[in-house]
């Protein structure tokens, strides 16, 4: 990667605000060649996990060749509208710049509810002219804005959860 992107991104300042501890469970939703996937793997530690998934064959092979030899990585194959990902299993999951292409954004996060733990969390960053769809396809999907983290240079990075009924 590039330094500019690195500026642009933050990774070590966006990978602190997740928040994650040793020994969470992460996924890494449409990971590509993985820019955050091996930082989310130091994040989580040697006794946590970090599920990456993709659609794109090229993309999954240069990633495998990157996190070669590491234990606590996890390569995934996806279908487009498949999260591919266990119930209940997971503390965060990440889509990092990747919402805007679901086919239908609010189906697919339905479809992430299920894999997360009871505290999970998805966490969705994205460049700011990207927030407004996000925002109301969870709010359609029954997420709530738990938080958001501002101190990105052009990206938002919002925290959702399953909206509590009353």
């Amino acid at each position: 990667m590039d330094a500019a992107y690195d500026r642009s991104r933050q990774p070590a300042r966006f990978v602190s605000a997740l928040g994650l501890s040793p020994g969470q469970r992460v996924a890494d939703v449409g990971a590509g060649q993985g820019y955050f996937t091996q930082r989310l793997a130091e994040a989580v530690g040697p006794t946590g996990q970090v599920v990456a998934t993709d659609i794109d064959d090229e993309a999954l092979q240069r990633l495998r060749a990157r996190v070669l030899g590491r234990k606590n990585i996890e390569v995934r194959k996806v279908a487009p509208d498949a999260p591919g990902l266990e119930a209940g299993t997971y503390d965060l999951i990440l889509l990092s710049e990747v919402d805007h292409f679901f086919g239908d954004r609010v189906d697919y996060l339905t479809r992430l509810r299920p894999a997360l733990t009871p505290q999970g969390r998805i966490a969705v960053t994205h460049l700011r002219a990207m927030r407004p769809p996000l925002v109301a396809a969870a709010q359609s999907a029954g997420y709530a804005i738990v938080s958001e983290y501002n101190d990105l240079p052009a990206h938002y990075l919002l925290f959702l959860q399953p909206a509590v009924s009353p």
